[in-house]
């Protein structure tokens, strides 16, 4: 008697369960159209962030180089 324990979970439906749970791993990876959209507004805030900080570097770069001596 090698193998006595019990299992809980028997045998007939474990095929099942498992692509259940495949199925819903799936499910849990999906954008929905509601993720979409937020991702695409925090990459264009990113985006305007970093614009905005290469004006002002602009800028500042020439009023320096207009300012009177």
């Amino acid at each position: 008697m090698t193998h006595t324990a019990k299992h809980s979970v028997p045998e007939q439906g474990k095929f099942r369960r498992t692509l259940s749970a495949v199925g819903a791993w799936f499910d849990a990876l999906e954008h929905t159209s509601y993720d979409y959209t937020q991702d695409r507004i925090d990459r264009l805030e990113r985006r305007v962030a970093g614009l905005t900080e290469e004006w002002q570097e602009i800028g500042a770069s020439s009023s320096r180089d207009s300012a009177p001596r």
